[in-house]
């Protein structure tokens, strides 16, 4: 069944936090979580609004991709933030915000979880949550909004995605409540959140670091035309991805797509 007015009640009595989810916006169906956080925002809606949909007929991924997202299974949400920060940093948030999901993840799978830079959750190679930052600007209003997809439920995937897509009940050999996972979701990111704002970057760097298994991997780099192979060496303290080249050069990025080599 669709969200109800008694589950948004629900997940705010388990909210710690100051300024994300005091407001939630639920929907039954919408296009985009996203899409629909932007006009909020730009029509002056508070920061840390949520918008909380049961399914999205045109969920977004990054580089214009599509995100899955059957009625029931999932979580699909985004929010609403304005960061001190330039847009060219935008980067960053989905680093903080990957920090929060993956450890709110961790605390309801019983298989780890980990990060895949720059923006999606995996478990054992397969994609089980991702997240899509995006910058909105105008006039008097601008901010970015945070959406997050979360493969809860699904027993199942279209033919095309059965080879990169997974569930948290498929990797845990059961069904999850959906409630308990968007309150920790909600309540680590703020943390991340406060962090990040605080100025901390350093030790949401370190966290990132700690919850994933990209390092010491051969990795294809994939940049708009440009293709570069080498090995993940580690985040800077901007968030970039240090490679070693094939030819011994270093390089740093901050997008692009990553296949392992391994």
């Amino acid at each position: 069944m669709p969200y109800s007015a008694n589950d948004q009640k629900w997940i705010q009595d388990q909210l710690n936090t100051d300024l994300i989810g005091k407001k939630i916006v639920l929907h039954d169906s919408v296009e985009s979580t996203n899409d629909l956080a932007k006009t909020l925002g730009l029509e002056g809606s508070q920061e840390g609004t949520v918008v909380l949909a049961y399914s999205q007929t045109r969920g977004k991924g990054r580089q214009g991709r599509n995100w899955h997202s059957e009625p029931h299974t999932g979580l699909y949400f985004s929010v609403l933030l304005h960061p001190t920060t330039s847009p060219e940093l935008i980067h960053q948030v989905t680093l903080v915000a990957g920090v929060a999901l993956v450890q709110a993840i961790n605390q309801f799978s019983q298989v780890r979880a980990v990060l895949k830079w720059p923006n999606d959750v995996l478990i054992n190679h397969k994609k089980v949550a991702g997240i899509l930052t995006e910058f909105y600007q105008g006039g008097d209003h601008n901010g970015i909004v945070v959406g997050i997809g979360v493969n809860v439920n699904q027993s199942r995937f279209p033919v095309e995605l059965q080879h990169i897509a997974t569930s948290l009940a498929m990797e845990n050999s059961g069904s999850l409540e959906k409630l308990p996972l968007i309150a920790a979701i909600i309540n680590q990111l703020e943390k991340k959140y406060w962090t990040f704002m605080d100025g901390d970057f350093a030790s949401i760097i370190l966290e990132w670091n700690q919850n994933s298994d990209l390092f010491g991997k051969h990795l294809t780099l994939t940049r708009g035309d440009e293709t570069f192979h080498g090995t993940a060496m580690k985040l800077n303290e901007e968030g970039q991805l240090i490679m070693e080249l094939e030819t011994g050069q270093e390089m740093a990025f901050d997008s692009g797509e990553i296949t392992s080599m391994e």
